[in-house]
């Protein structure tokens, strides 16, 4: 179990995160989602032990994290991980190896087979996706009892993302906690047990999400000639998309206000969609959370 108490961090004069709270059960998987920026990164270097915090404490099973076998038992994959020039997969193998006596180079051998990584070029010839499908090999090889994911799905192709996913879910079945990072809502809904949205330095409940999301209503408006923007400015937009005379959009209100005045532009259809939380933009998300209730 994962345990943040109080963690806040400054960097200078300038606060980046305030009185973080949290617990990770054994086995779960938590999604963390907020935009560029937020200060995912940092919460993720400052409860890997990578960085120490300003304030508050992380214990992992009771132990704090700079106890030596706490991090024997954790894996922390960046966003962008350190490797050296010239390193190719087999060299990336042996430099882990040397800090997870206990990894296992069929598995790294299989992993990067089915991926399709060529083992002996470098690693700096290798598009980002195929780095991350590297680095995430080695972290299933070490199969550690904690993995934190940071930005884990940027680079990967839609195939390589669903392979990850269920690589990821299979550790947790394990018992593996983990703890995976996003700044795309749609990247982890569905795929994991909680998650939480980290907005303006503080942590929103997904509860609280809900709440707004329930706010908000979905409608695909056609007109006979194509629209401008300007001409829905009556409503509490949240999201405006156009395709030619086609306008897919998601408001703030109440739902009979909001048809009102959508008829009122005379459109030749008007059709109510639902809305899934995977769909709405983390930007949006942003906007709808921030200064909302925390944890």
């Amino acid at each position: 179990m994962i345990t943040v108490n109080c963690l806040s961090h400054w960097f200078g004069d300038k606060q980046v995160l305030d009185n973080l709270s949290l617990t990770v059960r054994d086995g779960e998987i938590l999604g963390l989602i907020g935009v560029n920026g937020a200060g995912k990164s940092t919460f993720l270097r400052l409860i890997s032990g990578v960085m120490t915090p300003t304030e508050g404490d992380v214990w992992y099973d009771g132990l704090p994290i700079s106890k030596g076998e706490t991090r024997k038992n954790m894996f922390f994959l960046p966003d962008d991980p350190f490797y050296e020039v010239g390193m190719n997969c087999r060299d990336l193998f042996n430099l882990y190896q040397t800090f997870y006596p206990g990894i296992q180079r069929d598995v790294f051998d299989d992993l990067i087979g089915f991926a399709g990584l060529p083992s002996r070029k470098p690693l700096s010839s290798f598009s980002k996706g195929m780095r991350r499908q590297a680095f995430s090999a080695i972290a299933f090889a070490i199969a550690p009892k904690y993995l934190l994911l940071d930005e884990a799905f940027d680079g990967l192709d839609p195939l390589a993302r669903e392979r990850f996913k269920g690589m990821v879910r299979e550790q947790a079945n394990r018992g593996c906690t983990i703890i995976i990072s996003s700044h795309a809502l749609k990247e982890l809904d569905g795929f994991c047990d909680n998650y939480l949205v980290l907005s303006d330095k503080r942590f929103i409940s997904p509860d609280h999400v809900a709440a707004k999301i329930s706010s908000l209503v979905k409608f695909q408006v056609v007109f006979e000639t194509e629209p401008t923007k300007v001409m829905f400015e009556a409503l509490k937009l949240r999201h405006y998309q156009q395709n030619g005379r086609v306008v897919t959009l998601i408001a703030e209100g109440d739902e009979q206000i909001i048809r009102k005045r959508i008829d009122a532009l005379q459109p030749i259809l008007v059709d109510r969609l639902e809305i899934e939380p995977g769909e709405i933009l983390i930007d949006t998300m942003e906007e709808l959370t921030r200064g909302g209730g925390s944890l």
